[in-house]
């Protein structure tokens, strides 16, 4: 009932001006009682924007306790955080010596407008005031809007976002699904505990949430339907269905529409429907699932949404119908589609070329021509594998083949005009695997070369006649130490220990050991390389 009332007077009464849209989330903490996160996005003529606004409608500071008494019992009750730190170092939220939540605040004389997304509000040094057990003043005081917290007479924690994070927030808590708790149970008969999946199956319901659900009471909600719209090439659509039913739902998908093939098949008997792009389809017309087919909206289109997918430039053929679904109407079909003056294209982004859609890579060239003038080419490789992973490139071959010499000019120098562009192919494939991609995916020519990028160019001999000359300084517990590893690496038994730890004071020559061993394999034309086992050798 209070949430209900509380929506209202936000999106109806206008407490904080007119709302466009709305999301809420309850969350049910580990205690139980069940509190709601609601963000509201306010349209243009109410927006929050300057100090004065916030002031308005947020503060941070406790009220005068002689102005209004009970404004002031309802804050300090309900919106003084902690308190923590120094005062109370075991309080809920200190970690690591320090309060998670930043608190106590800072004073300050005037509010700051958008400072990370929030604004740094207007905390002006009062003399304490004693709530409880401590002393507190407004360095400890929660946002809050006075005129909820009086009504409701509850922790009602106001804050004005100008970020995308809040956004982010409040939309995982959507998705993220129920609370999970560990439950161990003792048996020894028990062999094989499955630790991962019993987390994910185990979750936790307090009684109010058990109340909350049983009631059918809503956990979340928001002011606009988003109606997800298919995108996918010819006879390419997705399929979903039971193991072992694979060619039912084949017939199944042969004989029903997709929202993007109803579209097509809408627009042939519905002249209206010519007026309004796929993604504003939603708008004026229902999906109808059972029929697979776009029937008119009879009323309350303006809260609803056409989205479709987010669609990789690497799919390219899917990406560029994408980009021509988004700028014609009236479709019939894929090859209308295509169809530009008349002119059927052979595929989608000679279609997009010929609409004047794509503006070409020469940003790109342009970005790699930059960097080649202050960055050496290994980090030229890295830009590149940006490039493919996030930029919308036309032809990645083209800009590989005109940036060649740059990319390759180290392993060039190192190996050979011949071979080093294949080492520096070989590195971009690693590094495209950051990014989900390989050489293939970004058609470019594989190489089937096992490149070892860290390997050390020594010279065998040399390392040889070094390893023979320290070998002949060594003393008697040295040279067993030398050979007890030697004969570890080359004699292949696998009964033999792989792993030693060499212990000795400072000046008994255990780095001399080390350079010994190194030498001697490297002269045998195997690589050896040392590293360090703790932060505080490596530094």
């Amino acid at each position: 009932m209070k949430l209900s009332e509380l929506l209202d007077g936000l999106i109806k009464r206008k407490v904080f001006g007119c709302v466009t849209s709305y999301i809420y989330v309850i969350e049910f903490q580990k205690r139980g009682l069940p509190h709601c996160h609601i963000l509201l996005t306010l349209d243009s003529s109410s927006k929050i924007r300057t100090k004065d606004d916030i002031d308005k409608f947020v503060s941070a500071e406790l009220p005068n306790i002689n102005v209004n008494r009970r404004l002031f019992e309802i804050v300090t009750k309900c919106m003084v955080h902690g308190p923590c730190g120094i005062i109370n170092p075991n309080a809920p939220c200190m970690k690591d010596g320090e309060c998670s939540k930043q608190f106590p605040k800072a004073f300050r004389e005037e509010t700051e407008e958008n400072v990370n997304g929030y604004p740094v509000y207007k905390r002006r040094c009062i003399e304490p005031v004693r709530v409880g057990k401590h002393y507190i003043d407004n360095r400890w005081i929660v946002p809050y809007n006075p005129w909820l917290s009086k009504k409701y007479n509850a922790h009602i924690n106001v804050e004005v976002c100008a970020s995308v994070k809040s956004v982010k927030y409040l939309y995982k808590y959507v998705y993220k699904g129920h609370d999970a708790a560990s439950i161990t149970l003792k048996n020894d008969d028990i062999v094989n505990h499955d630790e991962i999946l019993n987390f994910l199956d185990g979750r936790y319901v307090s009684a109010p949430e058990a109340m909350w659900r049983l009631s059918e009471f809503s956990m979340s909600d928001k002011s606009h339907t988003v109606i997800g719209l298919a995108v996918h090439l010819p006879e390419q659509q997705a399929i979903f269905f039971k193991e072992g039913q694979e060619n039912e739902a084949v017939e199944r998908a042969s004989i029903k529409d997709t929202t993007l093939t109803a579209w097509f098949k809408l627009n042939l008997i519905d002249e209206e429907a010519h007026d309004y792009y796929y993604a504003d389809i939603p708008q004026y017309y229902v999906f109808d699932k059972p029929s697979t087919k776009w029937q008119k909206r009879q009323r309350g289109g303006q809260q609803v949404i056409g989205r479709m997918p987010v669609v990789s430039v690497h799919d390219s053929e899917r990406f560029y119908l994408r980009m021509l679904l988004l700028r014609k109407t009236g479709v019939i079909s894929f090859n209308d589609l295509k169809t530009i003056h008349g002119t059927l294209c052979e595929t989608f982004q000679e279609a997009c070329k010929v609409l004047g859609l794509l503006d070409g890579d020469q940003h790109w060239h342009d970005t790699l021509l930059e960097a080649v003038r202050m960055q050496m080419p290994s980090y030229l490789r890295i830009l590149f594998a940006i490039i493919c992973g996030f930029g919308e490139v036309e032809n990645i071959p083209d800009l590989s083949a005109q940036h060649k010499q740059s990319l390759s000019e180290d392993f060039v120098h190192r190996y050979s005009e011949e071979t080093g562009p294949f080492y520096a192919l070989a590195e971009l494939n690693e590094l495209l695997k950051s990014y989900g991609l390989n050489l293939r995916k970004v058609n470019l020519p594989s190489v089937d070369l096992q490149c070892d990028l860290f390997r050390l160019s020594c010279d065998a001999i040399e390392e040889q006649s070094k390893a023979n000359a320290n070998i002949e300084k060594l003393n008697s517990e040295q040279r067993y130490a030398v050979y007890k590893v030697l004969h570890a690496i080359y004699e292949y038994q696998t009964d033999m220990p792989k792993c030693f730890f060499l212990d000795g004071p400072a000046g008994t020559g255990k780095t001399f050991v080390y350079s010994t061993l190194l030498h001697a394999v490297r002269g045998k034309g195997d690589q050896a390389i040392a590293v360090a086992s703790t932060g505080i050798a490596a530094t």
